[in-house]
């Protein structure tokens, strides 16, 4: 397979991976460290079973990795850096949406909130 096809493919295969709110969320929230379902269920509003689907899909894909204690499983990124390019590429919303400035005031926050949360730790 020639080497542009090859590249392309996988990137579209990662890109896909990404694209879903829950594991962009789950991302982020995995930014400031280790995190098991629970805490993340709570953080996401969603079912036990909704974030361990999610989880599932990012563990296939080597984004994130578990570390087990005791009857616990706890989840970290394996590239770290990965919520910082999803935090940078916010900028390519701020130029195209339709309510630009509903969505600058919200990209706003989250960066703040996120920012926040790796300050914290």
């Amino acid at each position: 397979m020639p080497h542009r096809i090859l590249v392309t493919k996988e990137l579209a295969d990662f890109l896909g991976v990404l694209s879903h709110a829950h594991r962009i969320r789950i991302i982020e929230e995995l930014r400031t460290g280790e995190r098991d379902v629970n805490s993340l269920q709570e953080a996401l509003g969603i079912s036990h079973s909704g974030v361990s689907q999610h989880l599932m899909l990012l563990r296939a894909h080597r984004l994130v990795a578990e570390r087990r204690q005791g009857r616990r499983v706890y989840y970290h990124l394996r590239q770290p850096q990965l919520a910082t390019w999803l935090t940078e590429a916010m900028c390519f919303l701020e130029e195209e949406s339709m309510d630009v400035e509903q969505l600058r005031k919200a990209i706003k926050k989250t960066r703040a909130a996120w920012a926040a949360t790796s300050d914290a730790t």
